[in-house]
């Protein structure tokens, strides 16, 4: 009687960790490029930090641009946190280009700017 004996590489008992090693290898890491948007004070800065350091911490108004990069399995992640006043709200198209998705964040508590909100959102939409 002849007995062979092998073992399974653990990489192939699973196998969602072995093509997500495959296909890393073979195509490298990618890039995503994303940007938060939204009015001053809606919390924009808050959920990149929450995004990027794991817990809530007090941040102050943005003045100009926020970027962080963190990394998920084979992605890199660029986030741009754009400022929301008022004055630099219409040239947010200007950093639009080579962006992968978009956050908008709105703040639901504060109802007076609701509207503002939702144009400032649709204004973006159809540039």
């Amino acid at each position: 009687m002849t007995t062979i004996i092998f073992s399974i590489p653990p990489a192939l008992l699973n196998l969602g960790g072995f093509f997500s090693s495959l296909f890393s290898g073979l195509f490298g890491t990618r890039e995503i490029r994303i940007q938060i948007l939204g009015l001053d004070g809606a919390g924009k800065t808050t959920i990149l930090n929450r995004l990027q350091v794991g817990e809530v911490v007090t941040t102050i108004p943005t003045i100009g641009v926020n970027v962080e990069t963190g990394t998920y399995k084979n992605l890199t992640f660029q986030v741009w946190d754009l400022v929301g006043q008022t004055s630099i709200r219409p040239y947010w198209h200007c950093y639009y280009s080579n962006t992968d998705a978009v956050i908008y964040v709105v703040d639901s508590s504060d109802q007076d700017r609701m509207g503002i909100s939702k144009s400032e959102l649709v204004a973006m939409l159809e540039v």
